[in-house]
């Protein structure tokens, strides 16, 4: 009984410490990278079907950028505030929707195409807004707050 009551215990421990390997990555896709990206931080990959995306921080941004098998970039998302967002599309919102809080901010970032999805609030209701980056506006949804 003892012996068995070590190896379970001694196989929990192995478990537990055991971390999956390292996704592998192409060289082309690290060098595409490590230029594009040469201050990120905190790097994650993420290999999938048609890409492999890296997960890291830069200047206080949270970034996903996609590559495909010969490293050209295909898309990046970054997650960020008010402060980093694009001074005409603030100007706009603090226009049409005055009193609520810029509470984050998804940049979609691909080849012919960059834009925004806005989450605002007040105290009442969450509000989800798309932008361009000329600041034309599209409120897609609305959300009562329920915390």
């Amino acid at each position: 009984m003892k012996k068995l009551l070590f190896v379970a215990a001694l196989l929990t421990g192995l478990a537990a410490t055991a971390t999956p390997p390292p996704t592998e990555v192409s060289e082309r896709i690290l060098k595409s990278f490590n230029e594009t990206f040469a201050d990120a931080k905190d790097v994650t990959w993420h290999e999938y079907e048609k890409y492999a995306q890296a997960n890291f921080k830069q200047d206080d941004v949270q970034i996903k950028a996609q590559f495909s098998d010969d490293g050209t970039l295909l898309k990046t998302y970054r997650y960020y505030t008010e402060k980093q967002l694009m001074p005409n599309i603030v100007a706009k919102l603090k226009k049409r929707y005055g009193g609520k809080e810029i509470a984050g901010v998804t940049e979609l970032t691909s080849d012919d195409e960059v834009s925004f999805v806005i989450n605002l609030r007040d105290d009442k209701n969450y509000y989800i807004v798309k932008a361009d980056i000329y600041g034309n506006l599209q409120q897609t949804d609305k959300y009562k707050r329920a915390d």
